[in-house]
């Protein structure tokens, strides 16, 4: 780690779209706040710079593993609002790319840790680093786990976009030995906030697993509020994580 040699630790996190992500970037740098440390942030976005032939060379095949993205389209109008749109890509398509950046942000930008913003599970071995990479699975699972240690029968709750990545969702979870007597139930309004917290009510979980990355971005509160039980996202589990891997600044240790 290099957070010695500079005033401020440096942390990069990468989309798994194209950018700019204001939202993203707001919501991030709000949860650093409330924790209080002062670390800088540098963003890089998977598919940016690639055109629609590449991009459509990324599309998902039925039946296998998928990440659902936002890139820039003329014309379209998606969840970002207008000149954006949401599509599937192979997840494994994303591996190069995102290596790609994790490299950059070590080399070029110096990070001490960089975070991998994107919920669904990468095979084993898919990526090298020369410093800690945050994968949100592994931050998210950790929360159930220590709920199944005393309650292995738990309601869990994921929240994710719709049905299409259902069978790897399960097959990760299926392959965590402490998580298979879990109650493992799914709730698809990930773009609906108000939606999900209807359709969860109804199911009555114990915790929530944000497991769609950008879902209930600043909204997890208001969710948690209205369930009466946890509301994990994605987004701070990873933070929190990566709060634990970096080491305090001098500056911090004299305050």
């Amino acid at each position: 780690m290099t957070t010695a040699n500079r005033s401020k630790p440096r942390v990069g996190f990468i989309s798994l779209g194209q950018g700019p992500r204001p939202d993203l970037d707001t919501f991030h740098r709000e949860l650093l706040a409330k924790a209080g440390r002062d670390i800088g942030i540098v963003w890089r976005h998977a598919l940016e710079g690639l055109g629609p032939d590449k991009l459509d060379a990324m599309s998902a095949r039925d039946g296998a593993p998928a990440i659902r993205s936002n890139i820039r389209e003329n014309g379209a109008r998606g969840p970002l609002g207008a000149g954006w749109t949401a599509k599937w890509f192979d997840r494994d398509s994303f591996i190069g790319p995102v290596q790609a950046s994790i490299r950059e942000l070590e080399t070029n930008e110096n990070v001490d840790l960089t975070v991998v913003c994107a919920a669904e599970e990468f095979p084993d071995g898919s990526f090298v680093s020369t410093r800690p990479v945050i994968f949100p699975p592994l931050a998210l699972s950790s929360y159930a786990h220590a709920l199944s240690m005393t309650r292995p029968s738990a309601k869990v709750a994921m929240l994710v976009y719709g049905d299409r990545q259902r069978d790897q969702q399960k097959a990760g979870w299926a392959a965590k030995p402490w998580a298979r007597s879990l109650d493992l139930v799914f709730c698809g309004h990930g773009g609906d906030i108000d939606a999900a917290g209807a359709e969860l009510t109804m199911l009555s979980p114990d915790i929530v697993l944000v497991w769609a990355y950008g879902a209930a971005v600043g909204g997890g509160d208001a969710l948690s509020a209205r369930l009466g039980v946890p509301v994990i996202t994605a987004a701070s589990a990873s933070v929190g994580m990566a709060l634990n891997l970096l080491p305090a600044t001098d500056e911090e240790t004299r305050s």
